[in-house]
């Protein structure tokens, strides 16, 4: 499996949804309905399977999906 995938796949498990039902565009907070404290459970989540941390000002930035994914890419090849 390829990174953006699991990564995808993550986002999907934490949300209760298949990976198949989680659209790359999907905005995260219209369309997946995530607030401010479900996005930073998420992104919790994710640095813990990942290994990894993100900067505040990395965060402010994401608004789908896609934009979440390359964020993590981009921290694990720092």
């Amino acid at each position: 499996m390829n990174t953006s995938a699991e990564i995808i796949k993550t986002i999907a498990e934490h949300l209760g949804l298949s990976a198949e039902d989680v659209d790359p565009q999907a905005l995260l907070r219209e369309d997946l309905g995530l607030g401010p404290i479900e996005l930073n459970d998420l992104l919790n989540a994710l640095s813990k399977k990942f290994n990894i941390s993100f900067e505040p000002d990395e965060i402010e930035s994401v608004r789908k999906v896609e934009d979440l994914v390359v964020l993590v890419e981009d921290n694990l090849i720092e």
